[in-house]
């Protein structure tokens, strides 16, 4: 295999659940929270805990999997109205092609909040933690294991690779506005909440290529955007979500909206009967796939699930399949912080 077709395959490889080519993306953005800004850690809730899963290609090739978990919280806090300390750790896994690329990650991140008007807080957040990358090249075939008359797994290959398996610091950081006043029970349902913020990653651009030649991994500006509005005296809630990312010539845009139907909701007297309501959403990936979503939230635990149709030029060889993904949020019942509790 010569130097431009390698490069070519470790190209292509290099695309997980995104059209990024380097980072991953889930159609469930809320629902990692730690990935979408470091800020959000430790807000709104004061202990939360989510995992992600996210299967896509496996009607082109080996599915592309990948796996997050993560858990923040509140660490120190001045009140409800205060000033607090927020931090939370996120863990990820992905895997990519038949060359068995694997990507782990584990990030820390800590964020402080402060509230500067009524209804109204500022967070400021970075991250780091450590990204290993590794690459399966014995998986891999290559045109010299062939010898004239057959495929010789066991010959050697000359392709002068600069290691197989790599670690590396990367860091970020974040910042976010949050808003959050009214009820939201049934008989009011008066509630309204917004989520602005600004992110930045990979800003020490860390090494991401195996190849001699230096690939570094280029930095990603994110710019997100929710609010969730009750239709007063009724028991429907509209949530709209908005992203914009942009990571070196790349760029996406992504948006639409949840509807949420409160079928019951929290005793304020006992444990024992707690919120239900379901959600039905679509959303648009610019000139990637439109994605249809649904969550089921039972008290303390939010599932979601969620299909992306594809609609880009790889349409004609996926039949538009794209990618399966699941979420799980676990809220347990210590409390928010006062009245922000947004989402």
């Amino acid at each position: 295999m010569n130097k431009k077709l390698f490069q070519t395959v470790i190209g292509a490889l290099l695309i997980p659940a995104s059209i990024f080519g380097q980072d991953i993306l889930f159609s469930q953005p809320n629902e990692s929270p730690l990935l979408l800004n470091p800020a959000n850690a430790g807000i709104p809730n004061n202990l939360r805990v989510t995992a992600n899963y996210r299967s896509q290609w496996r009607s082109v090739t080996k599915p592309f999997s990948t796996i997050a978990a993560g858990v923040d919280g509140i660490v120190i806090s001045q009140g409800a109205k205060g000033s607090s300390l927020g931090a939370g750790l996120t863990l990820t896994n992905d895997q990519a092609g038949d060359g068995h690329l694997i990507t782990n990650q584990a990030i820390l991140c800590v964020s402080g909040k402060v509230t500067v008007a009524r209804y109204q807080i500022l967070s400021v957040g970075i991250s780091g933690g450590v990204v290993q990358r590794r690459i399966g090249v014995n998986n891999l075939t290559w045109d010299e294991q062939y010898n004239g008359i057959a495929y010789d797994p066991n010959a050697p290959i000359t392709e002068p690779f600069s290691g197989d398996n790599f670690l590396n610091g990367d860091f970020g950081s974040g910042i976010q506005w949050s808003y959050g006043k009214g009820q939201s029970t049934l008989s009011s349902n008066d509630q309204f909440g917004a989520q602005a913020g600004i992110s930045v990653f990979h800003v020490n651009s860390p090494r991401t290529g195996f190849y001699q030649v230096v690939d570094k991994r280029a930095i990603r500006y994110l710019f997100h955007f929710s609010c969730s509005y009750g239709i007063k005296n009724t028991n429907m809630q509209i949530s709209p979500l908005f992203l914009y990312e942009r990571q070196g010539p790349a760029q996406i845009i992504y948006g639409g909206t949840f509807i949420k139907y409160k079928l019951q909701e929290s005793s304020k007297y006992t444990e024992n009967l707690l919120s239900k309501s379901i959600s039905l959403g679509g959303f648009f990936r610019s000139r990637d796939a439109a994605v249809i979503a649904a969550q089921c939230e039972l008290g303390q635990i939010t599932f979601g699930i969620s299909y992306d149709i594809n609609i880009s030029s790889l349409a004609k060889v996926s039949t538009g399949r794209g990618g399966f993904e699941i979420s799980l949020k676990y809220i347990p019942l210590i409390g928010s912080q006062g009245g922000n509790r947004l989402l």
